[in-house]
């Protein structure tokens, strides 16, 4: 049976849970798959490595089954081109804060005439020119998730002319950094959070763009009560925590229950 690709998960509407991978490891990526997660992305912003060590990693997500997305570190032409050709179905670009920063973007991850994504056949994610190379180009222009991170003041109160942009197909909103910028930092179910939440999970259904939710809390009780509640607004696309934050819990977890303390 073909694997199902990240465009056709998201476009079932079934509900989508992924995590970060901000460890440099093929190992624990492929654990993540293997364990059944739907999606991760790979973190070439706050982890450790660069694209040269992601299109490992993307090696091993398809090898585990899991969706690869890259999380680029800037909104830049050479990074998001980059995290394409390695073989990323997606990317997340951080730091978005009005319309046009979101057709820059756009732009970046789109081959002609859609975009100005520079063309090469010769790359990874178009079989390095075994297959028909024209083929992949309209493909990935069809099915290239670009996922807009909105993460500050400026980005959060520019939200509909963002979504109005063209092309627009994903955005991620922290529910932390929407706090602050509503100023109730840390407040996760104050009215002003959970309302712009559902008037922007609205927004989104009404134009065909997906919202991803990150939750990094490591009480899965409480980040399940989370993710429902989100969930019951009609949002499908959740991450939840790192593969570090889950190893250096889980570490800690261990000591302390053999030598108690």
């Amino acid at each position: 049976m073909p694997k199902q690709t990240f465009k056709e998960k998201l476009d079932s509407g079934q509900f989508l849970l992924g995590t970060w991978s901000q460890s440099a490891s093929p190992e624990n990526l492929e654990i993540i798959g293997y364990a059944g997660f739907d999606y991760t992305i790979i973190d070439t912003e706050h982890g450790y490595f660069g694209l040269e060590t992601a299109e490992n990693l993307v090696r091993a997500a398809e090898a585990a089954n899991i969706s690869p997305l890259v999380r680029v570190e800037l909104n830049a032409a050479n990074l998001v081109l980059k995290a394409l050709d390695i073989g990323a179905e997606g990317v997340v670009v951080p730091q978005i804060t009005n319309e046009q920063e979101a057709a820059q973007a756009i732009s970046y991850a789109r081959y002609y005439p859609d975009g100005s994504r520079g063309a090469c056949p010769c790359i990874r994610a178009g079989k390095h020119y075994v297959q028909d190379w024209s083929h992949y180009a309209t493909k990935a222009n069809r099915e290239a998730i670009i996922v807009l991170l909105i993460e500050g003041r400026e980005g959060i109160a520019n939200i509909e002319p963002i979504l109005n942009t063209p092309g627009v197909n994903a955005i991620m909103i922290g529910p932390f950094d929407l706090s602050v910028s509503l100023g109730v930092g840390g407040q996760l179910d104050h009215p002003l959070v959970i309302d712009f939440m559902r008037d922007t999970i609205a927004l989104c259904k009404s134009r065909n763009i997906h919202i991803f939710v990150p939750n990094f809390d490591l009480d899965l009780e409480q980040a399940r009560a989370a993710i429902d509640a989100w969930a019951d607004l009609g949002a499908t696309l959740f991450t939840v925590g790192t593969d570090k934050l889950f190893f250096a819990h889980h570490m800690q977890h261990i000591k302390q229950s053999i030598r108690g303390d």
